[in-house]
């Protein structure tokens, strides 16, 4: 406090008169209150400058506590062992209420260890951290939603796969077949009946077709195409156009090869060796006509021309009016014929005819199949819709045998007539130079195999008896006596007569005389010499020889020794299985066959390729392998582009879309397929070298062919 009236000399005793100026006195601060005001003034500026302090603290204690709040959230969502978001499929579920139990207690303890100076940034921080953790919620229950929505997919589809495998080996039982249809309908009901019955009726029908072209494609891969075009009739509005059309083509190519194969082997065992004769006979026959789609069709619409008038363009129906070749109700032209592209008022032309029945009627093929098609034409859309929905008996028990209708075949025995009339349609064209020639080619192959099986026969009949011989020459035994043993061991039989006396001659030498070494008594014979002995290899290497014995026989007879022998012997064997001298240099065949192309990865599935190839071979033609230019003419072939079909990348998104996929033979063997055929959209059939084989879709293809791995 200020001292008022302070005088220099005071008198301590007495206190002076001094007088204690009171707060309250404006004086005690300067006259006027100024001294008040100027101390007011700097509190007033020391607060604010304090406040700014603690303002900027708590901005900086604010963003670090959002920086480790925002670790932890990631930490939550995303770290490499228990991250929320790196669960897959069932491990998912739970997943939203595991993160926000760990985001609040990460909030908790942000806030615990965060000190702050005002109460408005404690509420900033919690509203920051707040806005955070429903972000990552939101991630992460959209995130199990879809993993939810995957385990549903995952499960409807493995039972799909299942129903599918179950056709796949009970391709010729219907019933089997029916029931997994149902099973089918039934399970896209129960587990996607939320989505609505638009989204059942599409889903049902898209993995009925699965289903469907599982069956199909196996009565393909068992040969079984009558039970491959039953289920195609019956079933085929389950199957695109395009599925249809690939089934009809794979499944023509398969029995055109096998009717050319079993005509070849046929006029075999009627000719033997006589190539003129079955060429001959190849000229007066008949070709191969299957079902094709486009053949199948054709067929069918002859069958319903013969069905309806018998072909006769002019017939007429007097009961119900229908006319023409195809008995078209004069109701149905006029909007009929305006939809194949005729003009308004179009006669009944046998050309016009013949356009608006091909036009309707392969509208109602692509539909449903060719007795749905029948069925369709005979009695309406309505039947053909519950035919092919496999209200089979519904259908087949309208007889139709009315007075209104006169005595007419029931349903059933309509499109039974037609489309069995249908069948027997087939194979009515002569047959194609380019058939015939295909014949030929099979013919010549059969006949080679032939040749093959008998020379195996020879070489192991002479393997068989040469240590006897061997014995014999070596104990003194005569020419004529081992003759003589050979013949006897013979009996009638002429093939084992020729190669029992050429393993004499071979071993013996053709002078016919004893002895126990040297030139085996081969008088006035020169010896083979380095060049002889390559002649003869030459000639071996050139097909000359039809077994072993008459090999060394004819290298016996132009003077080879008992050492030439052994070397030959060991050079036959070498030839025919590609061992020794006679090994593939595959790095050569490879360059060779690839030209200036350097890609490794074909040149690793060429070698995979060529030595299947080779084996395939070896198992076919009695351990024999086969000559180089064949074997390269191979690998030429397989590292051939060619296109295998599309699929779909990225289904069930907007932005969708159908890629094109290439490659060959040579990549599906470094994957360790040794086939695979297309049998519908997007899906094929592979056989592996390991004998197995499946059905698999086309991006797995595209993967395994072109991927990097």
């Amino acid at each position: 406090m200020k001292i008022a009236g302070y005088q220099g000399s005071v008198n301590l005793g007495t206190g002076g008169g001094a007088t204690v100026k009171v707060s309250s006195d404006l004086n005690a601060y300067g006259s006027g209150g100024k001294g008040l005001a100027a101390i007011a003034g700097a509190a007033n500026k020391w607060a604010v400058a304090v406040e700014a302090q603690q303002e900027d603290e708590d901005k900086q204690s604010i963003l670090n506590a959002m920086d480790i709040f925002n670790k932890s959230r990631y930490n939550i969502m995303y770290n490499d062992e228990s991250g929320l978001m790196n669960t897959k499929l069932e491990g998912t579920a739970g997943a939203s209420s595991s993160y926000t139990e760990q985001i609040n207690k990460a909030r908790q303890d942000v806030l615990s260890n965060t000190k702050l100076h005002s109460k408005k940034n404690q509420l900033a921080l919690d509203h920051l951290m707040y806005q955070s953790a429903q972000q990552g919620f939101q991630t992460v229950d959209q995130y199990e939603q879809k993993q939810k929505e995957a385990v549903t997919d995952l499960r409807y589809d493995n039972n799909i796969q299942n129903s599918c495998e179950f056709v796949q080996k009970n391709w010729n039982n219907p019933q089997a077949l029916q029931d997994e249809i149902i099973r089918t309908q039934l399970l896209t009901s129960a587990i996607y009946g939320k989505r609505g019955a638009e989204f059942i009726e599409s889903k049902s029908r898209a993995n009925i077709g699965q289903v469907v072209a599982s069956a199909v494609g196996a009565s393909i891969t068992n040969e079984d195409y009558g039970t491959m075009r039953n289920i195609m009739d019956k079933y085929g509005s389950y199957l695109t156009a395009n599925q249809r059309a690939a089934f009809e083509k794979v499944a023509y190519d398969k029995e055109s090869s096998a009717f050319e194969r079993n005509t070849a082997k046929d006029l075999y065992a009627k000719y033997g060796d006589d190539e003129e004769a079955v060429r001959k006979e190849l000229e007066g026959m008949k070709g191969f006509s299957g079902g094709e789609s486009g053949n199948d069709f054709e067929n069918l619409l002859t069958s319903f021309g013969i069905q309806e008038s018998g072909g006769n363009y002019n017939a007429k129906n007097g009961r119900t009016g229908a006319s023409g070749k195809y008995q078209i109700l004069p109701s149905n032209w006029p909007s009929w014929s305006q939809e194949a592209g005729l003009p308004a008022g179009a006669e009944m032309t046998p050309e016009n005819q013949e356009i608006v029945a091909r036009f309707k009627l392969k509208q109602y093929y692509d539909k449903y199949g060719a007795a749905g098609a029948a069925v369709a034409w005979y009695s309406g859309e309505t039947n053909a819709q519950r035919w092919v929905s496999g209200k089979t008996t519904d259908v087949w028990g309208n007889t139709w045998d009315t007075p209104q209708h006169g005595n007419e075949p029931s349903i059933k025995e309509y499109a039974e007539s037609v489309t069995n009339r249908a069948g027997n349609v087939r194979s009515t064209h002569n047959m194609s130079q380019d058939e015939q020639d295909r014949i030929m080619k099979q013919y010549r192959t059969i006949k080679a195999d032939h040749d093959r099986i008998e020379t195996y026969k020879k070489n192991k009949l002479f393997e068989g008896i040469k240590s006897e011989i061997f014995a014999m020459f070596g104990n003194g035994t005569s020419y004529d006596a081992a003759m003589t043993w050979a013949t006897n061991q013979a009996g009638s039989d002429p093939d084992k007569y020729v190669t029992y006396r050429n393993a004499v001659t071979a071993i013996y030498g053709p002078q016919g005389r004893s002895g126990s070494g040297g030139s085996g008594g081969r008088e006035g014979i020169a010896k083979l010499g380095s060049d002889g002995k390559e002649a003869v290899i030459s000639m071996l290497e050139a097909g000359r020889f039809k077994s072993k014995a008459e090999f060394l026989a004819f290298a016996r007879s132009h003077g080879a020794t008992n050492s030439n022998m052994n070397t030959l012997d060991k050079s036959y064997d070498n030839w025919l299985s590609g061992a020794g001298e006679y090994a593939y240099d595959w790095d050569g065949l490879c360059k060779y066959a690839m030209g200036s192309s350097s890609n490794n990865k074909v040149k690793q599935g060429l070698k995979i390729y060529g030595k299947q190839w080779v084996r395939t071979y070896r198992a076919e033609h009695n351990g024999m392998n086969p000559d180089e230019s064949v074997l390269v003419d191979a690998m030429k072939q397989a590292i051939t582009t060619r296109t295998f079909g599309t699929y779909v990348t990225k289904p069930g998104f907007l932005w969708d879309s159908t890629k094109t996929f290439s490659g060959n033979d040579a990549l599906l063997a470094k994957a360790g397929i040794a086939r695979a055929e297309k049998i519908a959209d997007d899906w094929y059939h592979v056989t592996y070298f390991d004998g197995s084989d499946g059905n698999v879709n086309g991006g797995y293809l595209d993967e395994v062919m072109n991927g990097d791995y």
